[in-house]
């Protein structure tokens, strides 16, 4: 196996994250609304309890309103089928994926635009054919996580959550070992896209993690007085829009790496995270702030 030696990286990664309060809303972000009885009565722009579009009565009187907030605050359940964590070899530009079966687990959303205590559990989780886990076997579970909505694309009406280790934020969002790698940690953050729910009061949603090229190719430093390729790294969307670079990293401590008693890389691989969790919790829209 090709070792990864890495000398330095190019990229900055910024680990930054708005306080998990309402500060964390923008003026013009998107956040968090439900459909609740009009106040005054008959005052609202839609005739059902769902606040359905169909349903909407731009002159009003209609009986339910979409209002901030997130209902009774009831924790969400999610579960999705394979997910992927890419980290790619920078010396032979080659992926050296960690691959898990499914996962489940849940979390929490709260005013005006917070997710918290997301933890999933990843199941049948294997690297090179061999099983990896930091628990019961080919198991991973993640740290706490916490976040906030924010926009990937304003004009376009697409939404993301940014998710970071919810007790130390820019920290690991996760640590396990692979037989055929060694100890891994990554850290920093991910964003996902929102779908299902945005413009739409919905139940059921997804957050889909779909990593791309987005940031191109990185240098990776130089080895033995020779300059390294450049190499492409797999990572998921990097940033909100007006926002820091919010990326995740994952360092090795194995043979692999060459550096067998060592995280390496210092700081990490550039990394992205690919699957599709399905949620099911309160039935909340996502608006943007006073658009509604």
């Amino acid at each position: 196996m090709t070792r990864i030696k890495v000398m330095g990286l190019a990229l900055v990664a910024v680990f930054a994250i708005a306080a998990l309060s309402a500060s964390a809303a923008s003026a013009a972000g998107p956040i968090w609304y439900t459909c609740g009885k009009a106040s005054p009565k008959n005052s609202g722009h839609y005739a059902g309890k769902e606040c359905k579009t169909s349903e909407f009565k731009s002159e009003g009187g209609g009986a339910y309103a979409l209002v901030p907030g997130v209902g009774k605050g009831k924790a969400a359940k999610t579960k999705g089928g394979k997910a992927v964590l890419h980290s790619v070899n920078p010396e032979a530009k080659v992926d050296i994926p960690v691959e898990c079966a499914s996962f489940k687990g849940g979390f929490s959303i709260a005013p005006p635009n917070i997710v918290a205590k997301s933890v999933s559990v990843f199941s049948k989780c294997k690297a090179l054919g061999a099983p990896c886990s930091n628990g019961k076997k080919e198991t991973i579970t993640t740290k706490s996580l916490a976040g906030n909505l924010g926009w990937i694309n304003k004009a376009g009406d697409i939404v993301g959550t940014d998710l970071v280790n919810e007790a130390e934020p820019g920290k690991y969002v996760a640590e396990f070992t692979c037989e055929a790698l060694g100890e891994i940690r990554t850290g920093g953050s991910v964003i996902g896209q929102n779908t299902g729910n945005v413009a739409v009061v919905n139940g059921a949603s997804n957050l889909v993690f779909a990593p791309g090229t987005y940031i191109g190719e990185q240098h990776a430093g130089c080895v033995e007085e020779k300059c390294s390729i450049n190499w492409t790294p797999i990572v998921n969307i990097p940033k909100f829009e007006g926002g820091p670079v919010d990326l995740l990293l994952t360092e090795v401590k194995g043979g692999i790496t060459g550096h067998p008693t060592e995280f390496y890389p210092p700081g990490g691989i550039p990394s992205g995270q690919e699957g599709v969790a399905e949620n099911k919790g309160e039935k909340v829209g996502i608006y943007e702030e006073g658009s509604v």
